[in-house]
């Protein structure tokens, strides 16, 4: 009786066995032929033990190349694209922007809990590197508090210019910094197979000395190379435009900064983390029609044309502000019917700014 037991119990842990090895077989094949999110593969595909005295380190290095194979599909940076220009278009109209390029490798999220011994932060839908909102307030609180506040006494913690950027306790400040979302046209792949070695893990957790005599081990992980669009709004009273504006612009140049200098993520000490601006002539300036009286762009409004155009131009025309200063720019399209000089007229605003704008001619009802 004991023997049909033994016998039993060898047929199913065998069977057992030959299914595990289907499910691995079938997992393995999904996640290399047609894993599309780089987050879901490290959280969901790890086939067999990686980690430990028992892990398997070529499973490691398998799952962290698939990552990387499934952040260059091109389904992915289509749909990531559509996303991160939806994005841009919903920044609130008070918002200092740029570009941040990595000077080598950037990791957020090294010590995050995973299965694998190093993690790394990615978009939750997209499976994309992205730099949180938080970590990028953090850093240039920090920034604020330790460097600036060491020349001028306002930026210091708990100060008045500190707690008008970044809040207190009781209050949440007049800056949001969005997170910093990925350029994916200026990356060919964002992550990147990436190593350490450290050569003392007895010292480092304190149960023997470091000698001579400890041989490397090798980690495996993914760090982060391209651009990131971040952004900072502003969130405070909108009664004094000018001021409003040029604390926002104080807060984005306060991040660049401090991103510059300190770097942001693991590994600053290392030089992971630092970015530079790509192109800090052609920074997205905060910008509010509403506050300076002006049209919204889509707008329908009366404007008056000015002196007729010469050849191959188009017609201008100008409205007068709240303010009583003139706003001229050019009209897009062909006039619906001939227009004479001095004729006011209804026009749509196509593009807004401070000292710009542009129309488009209005269009009779079709009948």
């Amino acid at each position: 009786m004991a023997r049909e037991v033994e016998e039993h119990n060898k047929r199913e842990s065998s069977g057992e066995s030959a299914m595990r090895n289907a499910i691995v077989r079938a997992l393995r094949h999904k996640r290399l032929e047609r894993g599309q999110h780089p987050g879901l593969l490290l959280q969901r595909y790890l086939c067999t033990p990686a980690t430990g005295e028992q892990g398997d380190p070529e499973e490691k290095r398998a799952l962290l190349e698939a990552a990387i194979s499934a952040a260059g599909q091109a389904e992915l940076r289509h749909l990531y694209k559509t996303a991160y220009e939806r994005w841009c278009k919903s920044l609130p109209d008070l918002t200092a922007a740029t570009t941040l390029r990595t000077l080598g490798r950037l990791v957020i999220g090294l010590g995050s809990e995973n299965v694998l011994e190093t993690g790394i932060t990615l978009h939750h839908t997209y499976g994309l590197p992205y730099l949180p909102g938080s970590a990028l307030k953090g850093l240039a609180a920090h920034y604020c508090d330790q460097v600036w506040g060491e020349a001028e006494q306002k930026f210091k913690k708990g100060n008045e210019y500190h707690s008008l950027l970044f809040g207190t306790t009781e209050d949440s400040g007049c800056i949001i910094f969005h997170d910093g979302w990925l350029v994916v046209e200026v990356n060919t792949n964002p992550l990147q197979m990436d190593v350490m070695t450290p050569h003392h893990p007895s010292w480092v957790d304190g149960s023997a000395p470091p000698t001579d005599f400890d041989s490397p081990n090798p980690v495996p992980f993914l760090s982060v190379a391209g651009a990131f669009h971040v952004a900072v709004s502003w969130h405070g009273p909108d009664d004094d435009y000018p001021k409003a504006v040029a604390w926002t612009e104080l807060a984005l140049d306060l991040l660049v900064v401090a991103i510059g200098d300190w770097g942001i993520g693991g590994k600053t000490s290392s030089g992971y983390g630092r970015m530079k601006e790509v192109d800090a002539a052609n920074r997205k300036r905060p910008f509010s029609a509403t506050a300076l009286g002006l049209p919204a762009a889509g707008s329908i409004v009366e404007a008056t044309l000015l002196e007729a155009p010469k050849k191959d131009k188009p017609w201008r025309a100008k409205i007068t502000l709240r303010n009583g200063r003139d706003l001229a720019g050019p009209i897009e399209g062909t006039p619906p019917t001939p227009p004479q000089p001095g004729q006011n007229v209804q026009l749509i605003v196509t593009e807004v700014g401070e000292n710009r704008i542009r129309f488009q001619w209005l269009s009779p009802p079709a009948r």
